[in-house]
């Protein structure tokens, strides 16, 4: 991604800005002091916050690393583990849905059944306006379970970050009404991702006969 050979004077630095999330290897070395540091950057470091990871020439000629991160104001993102065979589970809205309002949720759920671990991020857009930013490492077996609990249009963006695969579902407003409705997505072995939203009209208290209907 970079790599350059700098001579650098005293006090001076070299400042190198990453901007795509994903896990990088950062290798500083200064052959003259026969010295060398390896650093990880993980993407949880890119979820809300100000992250600079520093690597400084000490006085005994050794090379030291250090990260800092600062924790902002960022409602809605997430970094979490699913742990094998088990559940991680957000709401983005009202946490627990109020049982008198009549209103419904629609839900999307990412399975990993293969036997390899994923990174994968789930972005929630509302009007082109993130309301939801998730990074999930996803374990075999387990699951990460997002739950909407206010009716709009949303755009719905799944992504395996080792593989780049991505697939996008849009939810409406229609989704949430009388309805059981979720998107359902899989990773599959070679790490590329399926999803299809599903929506079953359920009996609701209308004045009008219905019959049960699925798109």
């Amino acid at each position: 991604m970079f790599e350059e050979s700098v001579e650098l004077e005293a006090n001076a630095s070299i400042v190198a800005s990453l901007t795509d999330l994903d896990t990088y290897t950062a290798r500083v070395a200064v052959p003259e002091l026969n010295a060398a540091e390896e650093i990880t950057i993980a993407p949880s470091q890119f979820s809300c916050n100000v992250t600079r990871t520093t690597v400084s020439i000490q006085d005994d000629d050794t090379l030291d690393s250090m990260g800092i991160s600062t924790r902002m104001a960022c409602p809605g993102v997430v970094t979490e583990t699913a742990s094998a065979d088990g559940l991680a589970s957000h709401t983005v809205g009202d946490n627990p849905i109020p049982a008198d309002t009549g209103n419904f949720s629609h839900s999307l759920r990412l399975r990993n059944p293969s036997d390899k671990t994923w990174t994968t991020r789930i972005l929630v857009e509302e009007e082109s306006v993130a309301q939801f930013d998730g990074i999930y490492t996803v374990e075999p077996e387990g699951t990460v379970l997002i739950t909407l609990s206010e009716s709009g249009t949303y755009s719905l963006s799944m992504s395996v970050l080792e593989t780049e695969a991505m697939e996008t579902e849009q939810v409406l407003p229609e989704n949430f009404d009388c309805n059981e409705s979720s998107t359902r997505a899989e990773i599959n072995a070679a790490g590329e991702l399926t999803a299809n939203t599903v929506s079953t009209l359920m009996a609701c208290d209308i004045e009008t006969n219905s019959t049960n209907e699925s798109s």
